[in-house]
């Protein structure tokens, strides 16, 4: 007997006065006085035939529901100990939660609830209220959704005694999980074997409770994933209840099985409990599917590849009599395109009389890559098809997705690395996919592979299908692991230079085709720590450097060492003549020069006839500022500049007159100072004009004659156009006597 109920009673009592007389709005309606195959009818749904219905049960306790609440049930049957209909001072199962459902008392309990009270230390029941059948179901599954509720809730949960309940099945094949040998109890808690009690499912222990009572049934009880609280519930009198859960037994089709549906009181009767039956949720499929995977995908749904080898789905009936003709109806949906992605699919498979199972296949189209699509095949209730019903309900439904292409993946990101290193390259496919590499030397038929690496190079994964069709396309995948090459540096290791100013540091490397990182040590004297070709400058002495490159990504390095000698360069300690002397036009200069010297230079070096020795000559035909450059032994160089002026020769006076009668004295008429002038134009004319003489060469001159023969004497005419050592350009015109 429960001692400690007079609190929460009072509690009850007490909203009762503050709500007065008034009949509270019921939100769930319960009808009572319905026999047992009405009860029965309203429960069964498709695949399941009934008989021999008895409900052993107060007139008031049992009966049919309806209405909006927060059950998650919106219609059905219920089974309780109490009453279950609202009327003037009755409170049913529709009642707000914070008043007391009307109690039922002194009716008998059940045996079968005993022996489970018992099995757990509980007292005997009263109150009960059963239902049972016979039923015959189609498929190989029977199964129901219920939703069991309690005023005990949630004081009592964990406490030494619960109202008891029990969804017993018995018949062929049914193993017990109860006291009583045939009857098997299934409700259950999901996914375990412990029944479903107050001591089961609860948001953990009531003010009555201990953990120790509930963990005893089972370590993880209780299970409040499944417990709705309703304490300030409006649509449904119990203080607490479990979610929808379904009830579910394997079966063996087109056999008799009993089904037992049982609550009752346990020591007292002021707190009651009841079960609420979904409506039309006893069913059983007359169709079981097998679907099997095309594979090619790196996954574990159900899928096919485009192209490859398809993904099936074998129906089977399980209906009573195979004899009879029968028929598959199919509803297919999803995102993928039928014709397009996937070979269009009936939309009815019929079965042979004599066959039991039949097959569809989804076979994947080759086309454009469109990513993951699916197509979902969902079978119709075979009864519901035969009666025509306005909404045939799916049964089953199955999801077949379609990918482009086989899987292949090579996991490895892509790497860099130095020349002699080992890489491993770690490839994918997805089960019973063949492979192979190439370079083939790695075809070894490991996915895992590891290349020595001395130059770039790619390596290329090939995944195949075994036994596909011919439309099934390979997949490839490459690899790139690149090599990043030593670098060989290219520069002088020992050094001497001069230090007239910042002397480069020529550096190349070899390949040339990468961002090296630089690094010299030390960058005493240099521009900078981090280039390649630098620039030194420090005072006179040796320098010790190493230049170390590096390459950008793998970090391959290399040095080279470089000692540097910093000397003064040598200068000239004579240079004659002194810059700015004089010479006369086409007069000899002698150049001499001294310093500590290997190689001298004279420029301009087209000037002279050898611009390479020491002392040098040139005639003085312009103003020109002559250059010579010192090297010496260590490649410095002196630079001495040396002006020179330039006096030229007067104007050429013409003469007027001139005697060619071959004494070798003024034989000709010819241009003075000719050998510094550079003649354009020198014409002789008579009288009449006609051209007696005509030249370019400045040291010839005329000798009266024309074509070989003298011509008489006279007055003639000529012009002269040349160009003085001064670069002034001169024109002579005028009159020559020639005299015999």
């Amino acid at each position: 007997m429960k001692f400690k109920f007079l609190q929460k009673a009072l509690i009850k009592s007490f909203c009762f006065l503050l709500l007065g007389s008034t009949q509270v709005d019921a939100q769930l309606v319960g009808t009572p006085n319905l026999a047992a195959q009405q009860l029965v009818d309203i429960l069964v749904g498709p695949g399941v035939s009934t008989s021999n219905a008895t409900l052993i049960c107060n007139d008031n306790g049992s009966g049919k529901f309806s209405g909006p609440s927060n059950l998650g049930i919106d219609s059905g049957i219920v089974l309780c100990t109490g009453r279950i209909d609202n009327a003037s001072g009755v409170y049913g199962i529709g009642s707000p939660a914070n008043l007391q459902m009307t109690t039922i008392t002194n009716t008998p309990g059940d045996a079968d609830l005993n022996a489970i009270s018992a099995n757990y230390g509980m007292a005997s029941t009263y109150d009960a209220c059963v239902l049972e059948f016979d039923f015959i179901p189609k498929g190989d599954t029977v199964k129901f959704n219920y939703v069991f509720g309690s005023e005990e809730y949630p004081e009592y949960a964990c406490a030494t005694v619960n109202d008891v309940f029990a969804l017993l099945i018995s018949g062929p094949g049914i193993v017990s999980n109860t006291p009583m040998p045939t009857k098997r109890n299934v409700a259950l808690v999901p996914g375990t074997n412990t029944p479903i009690m107050i001591n089961t499912i609860a948001n953990g222990p009531g003010i009555y409770g201990t953990l120790s009572n509930c963990t005893s049934i089972d370590a993880n009880a209780p299970f409040a994933q499944y417990y709705v609280d309703n304490v300030t519930g409006q649509t449904v009198v119990f203080d607490g209840f479990t979610t929808v859960l379904t009830a579910e037994a394997k079966v063996i089709p087109c056999e008799t099985y009993r089904l037992k549906l049982a609550i009752a009181n346990v020591s007292d009767g002021i707190y009651d409990s009841g079960i609420f039956f979904k409506a039309g949720s006893l069913t059983s499929t007359a169709v079981a599917t097998q679907p099997t995977s095309g594979l090619g995908a790196n996954t574990s749904k159900l899928h096919t590849v485009r192209g490859c080898t398809p993904a099936e789905i074998k129906y089977k009936r399980t209906d009573c009599d195979t004899m009879l003709p029968f028929s598959f109806h199919l509803e297919i949906g999803g995102t993928a395109i039928p014709g397009v992605h996937y070979e269009t699919i009936p939309n009815t498979l019929p079965i042979p009389p004599g066959q039991s199972t039949g097959t569809i296949q989804v076979k994947g189209l080759l086309g454009p890559y469109s990513g993951e699509k699916y197509v979902v095949i969902g079978v119709k209730h075979p009864d519901s098809v035969l009666v025509n019903a306005a909404i045939i309900p799916i049964i089953q439904r199955d999801t077949v997705y379609i990918y482009d292409s086989l899987y292949a993946n090579i996991a490895t990101p892509e790497t860099t690395v130095c020349p002699n290193t080992t890489i491993t390259i770690q490839g994918e496919v997805a089960p019973g996919n063949d492979f192979s590499w190439d370079p083939v030397v790695y075809n070894t038929g490991n996915l895992t592979i590891t290349p020595n690496m001395l130059t770039s190079r790619i390596f290329t994964l090939k995944v195949t299908q075994p036994n596909a069709p011919a439309t099934c396309p390979p997949a490839y995948r490459r690899y790139l692991a690149t090599v990043e090459q030593i670098p060989i540096i290219h520069m002088s290791t020992d050094t001497t230079i001069c230090l007239s100013d910042s002397v480069p540091l020529p550096v190349s490397i070899s390949p040339d085709s990468l961002n090296y990182l630089y690094s010299w040590t030390p960058a005493t004297g240099l521009r900078a720590g981090n280039i390649g070709t630098n620039f030194f400058y420090a005072p006179p002495g040796v320098y010790n450097y190493t230049l170390k490159v590096t390459t950008p990504v793998a970090g391959c390095s290399s040095e080279k060492n470089l000692t540097l000698t910093a000397v003064l360069p040598e200068k000239f300690t004579t240079v004659l003549p002194p810059s700015g002397s004089t010479y006369k036009y086409d007069e000899t200069i002698y150049f001499k020069v001294a310093g500590n010297f290997q190689f001298y230079t004279w420029e301009p070096s087209h000037l002279f006839v050898d611009p390479f020795i020491q002392d040098n000559t040139i005639k003085a035909h312009e103003n020109t500022t002559y250059k010579v450059v010192g090297t010496d032994r260590f490649g410095c160089k002196d630079t001495a500049s040396i002006a020179i002026n330039v006096i030229f020769p007067e104007k050429p006076i013409m003469p007027n007159a001139f005697t060619p009668n071959g004494d070798g004295k003024n034989d000709e008429f010819k241009i003075p100072g000719n050998k510094f002038i550079k003649l354009t134009k020198f014409q002789i004319f008579n009288r009449w004009g006609q051209e007696m003489f005509n030249t370019i060469d400045p040291q010839k001159g005329w000798d009266g004659t024309l074509k070989g023969q003298p011509v008489e004497q006279g007055v003639y005419m000529y012009i002269v156009v040349a160009e003085l050592p001064n670069k002034e350009v001169v024109t002579y015109k005028g009159d020559v006597t020639l005299i015999r």
